[in-house]
């Protein structure tokens, strides 16, 4: 085994040196807006750490192992032809570095969903209004809802008028194109919706998961126009 290989496995910098469970032992923060500057952080080190993934697997390729491959012969020696502990350590820092990888990935599809739907949390679909949202005004009209889209999914109905959308409201400085926002909406990552629908008297509550592969355009499946 080359000195390069060693030198690679044993002292070059790597994600695993990371702090990560400190990263990770915070409290969830409750502002939207820190939620989404976090997971952008933990993005970058989500980053560094599929890196040292692949560099750690590129040295188990070079030796011409996987991670499940044996490193005993028929008679369950040693194999000669190895550098056992470059592979060992190779493989004990993938499973290390896999383990963060996940821990982190969690973790910022909580922060995500904290910067979507703000203090929006899941209600029953209709329910009494607070006081908080009997001053929420509409900001936006369901145009149209695609058949088999996210939106027909959650309930999402041509006409309903848009209170809430996640963490956006008629408030929000922006209005209807705050959606547009990066972060606003994310594959996979629940959105919190409020809505009054037609005829209605009370508020309805939907749960809008966007979807990239629905099988129509875009995440969500509607179209919304603003008030």
């Amino acid at each position: 085994m080359s000195t390069d290989l060693n030198v690679d496995i044993h002292n070059a910098p790597s994600a695993a040196d990371v702090d990560v469970s400190s990263a990770l032992s915070q409290p969830l923060p409750t502002e939207p807006v820190s939620a989404r500057s976090e997971a952008m952080s933990l993005l970058d080190l989500q980053k560094q750490l599929d890196a040292d993934i692949t560099r750690h697997m590129a040295v188990l390729t070079s030796n011409g192992v996987n991670m499940q491959t044996p490193l005993i012969d028929a008679q369950g020696f040693p194999l000669a032809n190895k550098d056992l502990m470059v592979i060992r350590t190779a493989r004990q820092r993938i499973n290390i570095l896999r383990n963060d990888s996940k821990a982190v990935r969690d973790r910022v599809s909580k922060l995500l969903e904290l910067a979507i739907n703000g203090d929006a949390m899941p209600q029953p679909a209709v329910r009494t209004e607070t006081k908080k949202e009997e001053q929420l005004k509409a900001f936006a009209r369901v145009n149209s809802v695609a058949e088999t889209s996210p939106a027909q999914t959650a309930g999402l109905q041509q006409g309903d008028q848009i209170l809430r959308f996640g963490s956006v409201t008629a408030e929000s400085p922006k209005g209807l194109a705050a959606l547009a926002a990066p972060g606003v909406v994310v594959d996979g990552t629940s959105i919190q919706l409020l809505v009054q629908r037609e005829g209605g008297t009370q508020a309805v509550a939907l749960t809008l998961v966007p979807r990239a592969n629905w099988g129509g355009r875009g995440l969500l499946g509607c179209h919304l126009l603003p008030l």
